[in-house]
């Protein structure tokens, strides 16, 4: 006699077919502007992409991704991306009916294996080593999300932001380093079936707790190389040698620091001359600086220099020590010195917890009424301090530079310009995509000669 009953497989089937509906008809209520149906049918982390992509991004959703020339990637991450290399490869050959990625913490394609069945459609959604994944630019996935989250993400059917990713699942995966405390790559596996990448989760997180325990180690090697370094310089001149991982982190030096910072380690003097020495050696300078940290670390006319220690992976860390000779002043040991006394955190509010953000991070600011929204390298996060007046007050000792009634700027972080006509331009953060952040024409003069374009005109 023959069963009226479902089987279980039957019944997760059509579970799963309503749930995609679901979301495919928030997605498209969404994209009109109407969340409703998106806070019943979509999780938190996606709506909250969803929201990126749509307020801050503007990705389009329609169409599709475009090739992205990619920002260097750390000679120190190369061990890394081989590891992966072998996880991803190896998911590939033995699960099959997927296609396997591995990016840089920029969200770049470093390399991609793909089934044989898949590898015209992997070259078809541009899961190859020209295209960016990072969500500014690829919107809603599995990449992109795990690096805003640092944690292992799926992104299944209609939860991707682009609608040309709606046939794919994807499950991927960031490795954070622990001396930088950010996602230095992601990991990702892509199929048309959901049932392939989801059943790989476990698999994913226990291969990326082995990864974890390299870049420790790593990074135990690397401080122990900088105290080395460390103690050389000692024998060789007297005063204060400081060792730092490529953080800004003490490690070598503390009991001095603390003797002089009333028992504190970390000074952010030190964390940001090391954040800027890092940039620098990235973009390939041979970096090495002096700068004055000012009290409590230094009295304020006493000079430090910072160079960089090599280790066999390439950068492991810097050494401070004070200059033979005194500072005459000038703008740029003032600014080091003005950075010293800097409040170090700027607060912002995320779903459920208070981000103390490094004022590097904050791209620009746009008020909504009293709300102010802080658009940074950790996405769209208000700002506990309401009123654009106040958020510029707060800022401004930061460079920060108020351009539109609405609008704050860090020109630091300005990487492009669009020329409106008749005089008139927008900024944008992003070189690759406008952000259209308006210029007021009071303010275009000081914005060109702070960017160094005051001889440029901006007239089409």
């Amino acid at each position: 006699m023959q069963s009226n009953t479902v089987s279980y497989a039957e019944s997760t089937v059509a579970v799963s077919r309503e749930r995609r509906a679901n979301i495919l008809n928030a997605w498209n209520h969404f994209i009109d502007g109407d969340e409703a149906a998106a806070k019943s049918h979509v999780s938190q982390h996606i709506l909250n992409s969803w929201r990126r992509c749509r307020d801050v991004h503007n990705v389009d959703p329609t169409r599709p991704l475009t090739p992205v020339a990619g920002r260097p990637s750390s000679a120190r991450y190369c061990g890394l991306f081989a590891h992966l290399g072998g996880i991803t490869s190896a998911v590939v050959r033995e699960v099959g009916d997927c296609v396997a990625t591995v990016t840089d913490g920029h969200g770049q394609i470093i390399a991609a294996w793909s089934d044989d069945r898949l590898r015209e459609d992997a070259n078809n959604s541009n899961l190859e080593p020209q295209f960016c994944w990072a969500e500014a630019t690829a919107g809603t996935n599995g990449m992109g999300m795990a690096l805003v989250l640092n944690r292992i993400v799926a992104v299944r059917g209609p939860e991707h932001w682009r609608a040309d990713m709606h046939e794919w699942n994807c499950l991927a995966a960031a490795v954070s380093d622990p001396v930088l405390g950010e996602a230095a790559a992601a990991l990702n596996i892509s199929s048309r079936s959901e049932e392939t990448v989801l059943r790989l989760a476990h698999r994913l997180r226990d291969e990326l707790a082995v990864v974890s325990r390299h870049l420790a180690a790593q990074a135990a090697r690397d401080a122990a190389t900088v105290k080395r370094a460390c103690a050389r310089a000692e024998h060789r001149r007297s005063g204060i040698v400081i060792g730092l991982d490529l953080g800004g982190a003490v490690v070598a030096g503390g009991q001095e620091v603390r003797r002089r910072s009333g028992g504190a380690v970390e000074v952010e003097a030190l964390r940001s001359v090391a954040r800027d020495g890092l940039a620098a050696v990235m973009a390939g300078s041979n970096w090495r600086t002096a700068f004055v940290p000012g009290p409590p670390l230094a009295r304020p006319d006493e000079q430090f220099e910072v160079q960089l220690v090599e280790g066999p992976a390439g950068p492991a860390g810097w050494l401070v020590s004070r200059a033979d000779h005194s500072v005459a002043t000038s703008a740029h040991t003032a600014s080091a010195a003005g950075a010293a006394d800097r409040p170090g955190r700027v607060p912002a509010e995320s779903e459920r917890c208070v981000l103390l953000l490094d004022p590097g991070e904050i791209r620009f600011a746009e008020a909504q009424g009293h709300t102010v929204w802080l658009i940074t390298d950790r996405g769209r996060l208000r700002a506990r301090t309401r009123g654009i007046d106040n958020v510029e007050r707060q800022l401004a000792e930061h460079g920060f530079l108020r351009v539109h009634r609405s609008f704050l700027v860090n020109p630091d972080r300005v990487r492009r310009i669009d020329q409106k006509g008749n005089g008139v331009i927008a900024l944008s953060t992003d070189p690759c995509r406008s952000e259209d952040i308006p210029v007021a024409r009071r303010s275009t003069l000081a914005v060109r000669r702070v960017l160094g374009l005051s001889s440029v005109s901006t007239h089409r």
